[in-house]
């Protein structure tokens, strides 16, 4: 289980994230949406080490982890794998996809970590692209690429995936692909998932909770299917609104 505790963080004595707090299960799901600039990012990055926070606790199965990924040990972070949003940065493009996968299964088995397999976890996310080892990351399409990002975090066998607007450059058939890997590998296994995002589709219930940040607080924290019904924040009214109304067009 992740649980954040009191949370705090400035940027030039500007308050990102305030005491920020939530929990999320094993094998749950949770969208974490606020407006753009808001600390969802920062929050995200804390998480997994990248940031370090001014103040507050980030525990993983009761462990309190330390604050940036330099002091957390090998174990520790492969618990935790990051989506980033733009896949063409998050890959070298000139290498093989062979080579990519392989990096991370070479890095596991140096520190002794159980690992998937590269062929197992490209076969659970993109089972297409199994002929296409010795391609370059160039030649594949920007869904392709993010759901071969999402291969390559599954290697480390992780408990947590952090996802940042990990859709928002792809087009509508690429989005709900990497989406319906990533809520089933939830399904099967019980990989827990935090899901940044800008935008909410209410149309399809994905996540299991969403929790809303404004002005550095989690002002909203709810199960996703009661959300329309039972938000009650003015922000929140607006993210649903705003949501209805595109829906609509």
């Amino acid at each position: 289980m992740l649980e954040i505790r009191n949370v705090t963080k400035s940027y030039d004595e500007k308050a990102v994230l305030s005491s920020v707090c939530f929990t999320l299960l094993d094998g749950e799901s949770l969208l974490l949406a606020g407006e753009t600039g808001g600390g969802k990012t920062t929050l995200a990055r804390i998480i997994c080490g990248s940031q370090c926070p001014d103040s507050g606790e980030v525990l993983l199965d009761g462990k309190r982890l330390l604050g940036t990924y330099r002091k957390r040990s090998p174990e520790e972070l492969a618990d935790i794998q990051y989506i980033f949003q733009d896949p063409y940065s998050a890959v070298e493009l000139t290498n093989t996809l062979r080579q990519t996968l392989g990096e991370t299964e070479r890095v596991m088995k140096r520190h002794g970590r159980g690992c998937i397999p590269m062929e197992e976890a490209l076969f659970q996310t993109a089972p297409e692209l199994l002929g296409d080892m010795d391609k370059k990351m160039e030649q594949f399409s920007g869904g392709q690429l993010q759901r071969i990002c999402i291969a390559r975090a599954l290697i480390p066998r992780p408990k947590l995936l952090i996802t940042d607007e990990s859709t928002s450059m792809l087009d509508k058939d690429g989005e709900d692909e990497v989406l319906d890997v990533l809520h089933r590998l939830k399904r099967e296994r019980k990989v827990s998932i935090l899901s940044v995002v800008h935008d909410i589709d209410f149309s399809v219930a994905r996540w299991d909770r969403i929790a809303v940040l404004f002005g550095g607080r989690i002002v909203e924290d709810l199960p996703f299917g009661r959300f329309l019904e039972e938000a009650a924040h003015p922000y929140s009214r607006r993210l649903i609104e705003s949501s209805l109304f595109f829906s609509e067009k």
